[in-house]
């Protein structure tokens, strides 16, 4: 097809700082077109209240917060609205081009990137979309947050305090997107009474792979809903979503107790998550300089004077095997953020850019001894650097989404395993710690468990998905082919490819 192209329609569709002018896709190179002379088999791009941009530096865009990979988009849209995003998906599919939201998420310059850890939202050869310009809040109501996808939770919930309220669940890193969290799920220490972030979406509003822009909710357009919410971006991209919001407490306590046992502490985690004495509840296994295992209950109380919090009520169902450790009260905006001089210490230490293979799996209470017989008996303190394995109990009756796959159980309960390695930036042996994880993954797999989404899990096969999603698999597909047909949606994932 020949098109006459007019510069201001060139300027106005794909642009560069310092790099060549683009025209639009050449569908017969595959390429971009950059030389106004030719236009033959051009696509032209269309329109844009933003830019869609062929950057002389893409960096931001090449790596994730795993630092495993290194993938790189053909072009950046940064968009002025969320017909932007229809545009360009829509021309995306047209021309067969992948897709890919980049959360570009951080707590300032240095740090924005995807928080992936494993390529899931790079983009290789395709168009990445930075949602820093959907970062509005718009309001913030009795009960519910109407906020754009590319807020990040930190912000929603230090806005939402100034109401007297807070997010049912909040996660570890909270400087995160709001839309990239929701299609893993986000998971935090509430998560026991109130599921992940994904259960706490009233509504959202969403571009399909065919770029048609859709609000969905339990009450219209429920299968999209549901197919979004944990759907790993296979599906649509979210541009909006209706938050829900709970009544914050003034203050926190934080309390945590100790255990050389880990029969023990895994009792006692399931005891404290059965009681319902605490609000926030993590647990951990740290490695000992010397070899071994600590293990490491940090649990929290919210309350608001002159109520106090009831320690007597978790000391009760403890164990003599616990032993107390530091206990603090802290203004609630502080608790919130409590993990930020973690973040910020480990940036000091040159680790932040390390590559971090992390493994994520959630595995049935009656097979976690046995698969923390593997786990622990295998990773040294070299493997973890300075994160820690995080072993916490979760309750399935609070997890409501149906893609967030859950464990063969005999009960309700099962613990989150979660790998959190951040091994040294020189560490010799990443690919080793890559085979690791997948050999943790089969035997998790074995025992009947599930991985969560974000983790670092090499030669995923569709086999390995389809026996991820069990019975949902079959539907799973054909909502694929409803919703993206031509298969553009964030590759990265790796689910239908």
């Amino acid at each position: 097809m020949h098109t006459e192209l007019t510069r201001r329609k060139m300027l106005s569709g794909l642009v560069v700082g310092a790099g060549a002018t683009v025209l639009g896709w050449n569908s017969t190179t595959q390429a971009w077109a950059t030389t106004p002379g030719s236009t033959a088999g051009v696509q032209p791009v269309p329109a844009l209240d933003g830019t869609l941009v062929l950057p002389a530096d893409p960096s931001a865009f090449t790596e994730d917060f795993g630092h495993l990979f290194t993938r790189r988009p053909q072009a950046v849209l940064t968009p002025g609205s969320v017909n932007d995003v229809q545009k360009v998906v829509r021309y995306a599919r047209h021309n067969r081009i992948p897709v890919a939201v980049n959360g570009q998420s951080g707590t300032g310059t240095e740090d924005r990137e995807s928080h992936s850890h494993y390529g899931q939202a790079l983009v290789d050869g395709g168009i990445a979309i930075d949602p820093k310009p959907f970062g509005s809040i718009h309001s913030v109501s009795h009960g519910i947050a109407d906020v754009d996808a590319g807020v990040t939770w930190s912000t929603l919930a230090l806005r939402a305090l100034e109401s007297g309220q807070t997010l049912p669940v909040y996660n570890d890193f909270a400087h995160l997107s709001i839309g990239g969290t929701l299609s893993v799920g986000g998971l935090g220490g509430t998560s026991q009474r109130y599921g992940s972030q994904a259960d706490n979406v009233k509504w959202l509003q969403v571009v399909t792979g065919t770029g048609e822009l859709v609000t969905c909710s339990r009450d219209r357009n429920r299968e999209l809903f549901e197919a979004v919410l944990v759907g790993g971006g296979q599906f649509a991209i979210i541009v909006r979503v209706g938050i829900k919001l709970i009544p914050a407490k003034t203050t926190a306590r934080s309390l945590e107790f100790t255990y050389t046992d880990r029969a023990a502490f895994l009792r006692d985690s399931l005891a404290i998550m059965r009681a319902g004495v605490v609000n926030d509840q993590n647990g951990y296994a740290e490695p000992k300089p010397g070899g071994g295992w600590t293990y490491r209950l940090a649990l929290g109380i919210f309350y608001s004077a002159p109520a106090q919090p009831n320690v007597a009520a978790v000391q009760a169902v403890l164990s003599p095997q616990a032993t107390a450790g530091p206990t603090a009260d802290m203004p609630f905006r502080d608790w919130l953020l409590r993990f930020d001089p973690n973040w910020a210490a480990l940036k000091a230490a040159g680790f932040w850019g390390s590559k971090k293979p992390w493994l994520m799996m959630f595995v049935g209470v009656h097979n976690t001894p046995a698969y923390l017989d593997t786990v622990l008996g295998e990773l040294t303190a070299t493997q973890m650097g300075p994160g820690p394995v995080r072993i916490s109990p979760m309750d399935s009756r609070s997890l409501t989404r149906p893609s967030f796959m859950l464990p063969q159980r005999y009960t309700n309960e099962f613990f989150e395993v979660s790998l959190i390695r951040i091994p040294a930036p020189n560490h010799p042996d990443v690919p080793g710690l890559l085979s690791q994880n997948r050999r943790f993954y089969d035997r998790a797999v074995a025992l009947g468990a599930k991985r969560y989404l974000v983790g670092s899990v090499p030669s995923m096969t569709r086999t390995d998905w389809r026996a991820h999603y069990g019975s949902r698999w079959s539907h799973l597909v054909d909502l694929k082919r409803r919703y993206d047909p031509a298969s553009i949606l964030t590759p990265g994932q790796g689910i239908f490819g």
